[in-house]
């Protein structure tokens, strides 16, 4: 979704920071409640309902307000959020050792983001349709169908950006959390039995009372907290006061006083099971709430897709991923990108998820691994951090983090026993995000291997270039090269051949930083290679988009002069082939020359005009 400009706004910032960061949380009470008690066909009686109200309620507490809200969003890098974000903070942190480890759970966090990204849309659609079995339950047969034809809309619809939901998502979702509110006031008021749940001591009942199928419950108890990686991830749209505040004001409140209300209706109507959140409305409202409820599911929807692209973009960056089609969908908001092959695999994965799992019930044996793998992941590397850069003592991370990660683990291994009742599906596109991360990084740690062992100096090529071709021709040629040191292999193919200097030459590398951001006057480095031959070296951030007319202005303003119109710009396409050395092995080897194939050019990705491109073919072994 494009992030409004909410920088000098409050208002703005509270309607905003409801719809991109609490959209999928606040859409939870859809089916939560009631897959608490269907999952392991847990009785619906007075102890259950207080019990599971009063885990839900300091599930919230624990996990939201003081693990997210208080202590992660503190582990922030340079203002960013996000389980990529959180990797680079502390990937260079510890032993060599150590710091493999962190690059390890650092691809199973992006891993398993991907998987939570296909279900969410899927779960939350689905949630919010089953409203009709309310209505009449004949329409349960088409409710799948519906849930399609939405998604494959909300997906197409993104190649045009999302300005549209961008400006209604505000109201809806204050509309939509004010009827969580309301719905469970009024249901409260007709039963405040039910507020005993507040009481902790209702957790213990619940678990004396029901022995190990309290602690499988935990597997769905966790569906109350998923979305709770938005937080942390849209930080860096939204100051940490707005997301506070927005939470402990407005969002809290109200969905506790929903989950009370659904308790509340358990209490007196033991039957409403089947669907508490809807059988709390009055008949007559039963049409207007489901279609804010599907409103509101597909606003949270737009908001994990939106987050799938900027992760996407980040693992680019950061070359966990080959280069792909980018379409920049704002030119006021960093970041704000849209890539079809991305949404198109994730309209694909919701399709199937749909086609799959039929209804949440069943949906809901699949979601909840992978958030609570990134939970868990995210505890350990904020563990580190702690421990590194804050420089916490021993005693301090023991009393903080331990109850954390028990809770963490817990969550995770209850969710690992629903496995094969469906646990399977998003640990499947986890398994097969981590293959392609691990594949492509092997091979373009192969490739630097090799050019770099193949490669001259490139200040000692230059200064015997500047000897060998002394004749210069008019004009500017870039050579876009990765190696600061290395000699590019578009500059000795292009001597071969042609044999001759262009009067100004200069070899630009484009580095990504493991910040999120680069100020200003920290973008260029220039170095002085010879007689109006430059080494220039562009920073960006993980999250910015590289872009090539403002470098060169850059260049400009630090006495490089550049007619853009008339410079060439030399690229090479790597053209990977099999290799007897064993640098990659089977599987993994097929699948980087697939890859390196499939990759979006160097001319695309940085959108450099064709006619002024000179691009080579460069055969490398793997």
């Amino acid at each position: 979704m494009d992030r409004p400009d909410v920088s000098n706004n409050k208002q703005l910032f509270f309607v905003a920071t409801l719809g991109i960061v609490y959209g999928d949380i606040g859409t939870s009470p859809l089916y939560a409640m009631k897959n608490c008690f269907s999952l392991y066909n847990l009785p619906v009686d007075r102890v259950n309902v207080l019990g599971i109200l009063s885990l839900i309620f300091w599930s919230l507490v624990i996990v939201v307000s003081f693990k997210y809200i208080r202590l992660i969003l503190k582990a922030d890098n340079h203002g960013e959020g996000g389980i990529l974000s959180l990797y680079t903070r502390v990937s260079h942190l510890g032993s060599a050792k150590l710091q493999g480890l962190i690059l390890m759970l650092g691809i199973i966090g992006a891993a398993l983001f991907y998987g939570d990204g296909v279900i969410t849309p899927a779960i939350s659609v689905l949630g919010a349709l089953e409203g009709f079995n309310v209505i009449a339950h004949s329409y349960s047969h088409y409710i799948p169908y519906m849930a399609a034809i939405i998604l494959t809309l909300l997906f197409i619809f993104q190649k045009n950006g999302s300005q549209t939901i961008g400006t209604l998502f505000g109201p809806i979702m204050i509309l939509w959390f004010s009827a969580l509110a309301i719905m469970g006031i009024y249901q409260i008021s007709m039963n405040p039995e039910v507020l005993y749940a507040l009481n902790p001591y209702y957790c213990f009942a619940f678990v004396v009372h029901n022995g190990t199928l309290s602690i499988l419950t935990f597997g769905a108890i966790v569906l109350v907290v998923t979305g709770v990686e938005a937080l942390y991830a849209d930080l860096g749209h939204f100051n940490l006061r707005s997301i506070r505040n927005t939470w402990a004001y407005f969002v809290f409140p109200a969905l506790s006083l929903n989950y009370f209300g659904q308790g509340a209706l358990l209490l007196t109507s033991p039957e409403s099971v089947s669907n508490p959140f809807y059988l709390m409305a009055p008949i007559w409202a039963l049409y207007p709430l489901l279609i804010l409820a599907t409103l509101a599911t597909i606003i949270a929807s737009q908001a994990v897709i939106s987050g799938i692209f900027s992760i996407s973009w980040q693992a680019m960056q950061l070359e966990f991923f080959p280069r792909m089609k980018v379409i920049h969908t704002s030119a006021q908001q960093i970041g704000q990108v849209y890539l079809p092959v991305v949404n198109y695999l994730l309209l694909a994965g919701s399709l199937i998820a749909v086609a799959v799992f039929q209804n949440t019930e069943n949906l809901t044996s699949a979601y909840g691994i992978a958030i609570t793998g990134i939970m868990l992941i995210t505890s350990i590397l904020a563990f580190m951090l702690a421990h590194f850069a804050w420089k916490w003592s021993y005693t301090k991370i023991a009393l903080i983090f331990a109850p954390f990660l028990i809770l963490d683990v817990l969550f995770f291994s209850t969710n690992m026993i629903k496995f094969f009742k469906g646990g399977w599906f998003p640990v499947l596109i986890a398994v097969m995000i981590y293959f392609i991360i691990v594949s492509w990084k092997h091979g373009r740690e192969a490739l630097i291997h090799t050019r770099n062992l193949e490669k001259d100096d490139l200040s000692t090529y230059i200064k015997h270039s500047l000897e060998k071709y002394s004749t210069r021709i008019p004009g500017t040629a870039i050579f876009m090269c990765r190696s600061s040191d290395k000699v590019p292999a578009t500059l000795e193919i292009h001597l071969k051949h042609n044999k001759f200097l262009h009067e100004k030459v200069i070899f630009l590398s484009i580095v990504t930083t493991t910040t999120p951001k680069v100020p200003k006057e920290n973008r260029i480095e220039i170095d002085e290679l010879g007689d109006n031959v430059y080494h220039v070296k562009a920073y960006s951030g993980f999250v910015e988009v590289p872009d090539l007319a403002f470098i060169l202005n850059l260049m400009k303003k630090d006495g490089i002069s550049i007619n853009r119109p008339e410079a060439t710009f030399f690229l090479s396409r790597g053209l990977p082939v099999p290799s007897e050395a064993l640098f990659l092995t089977g599987v993994e080897e097929n699948l980087f020359i697939f890859l390196s194939h499939n990759a979006a050019s160097a001319t695309d990705y940085y959108q450099i005009p064709y006619d002024q491109v000179v691009e080579y073919g460069v055969r490398f072994e793997v």
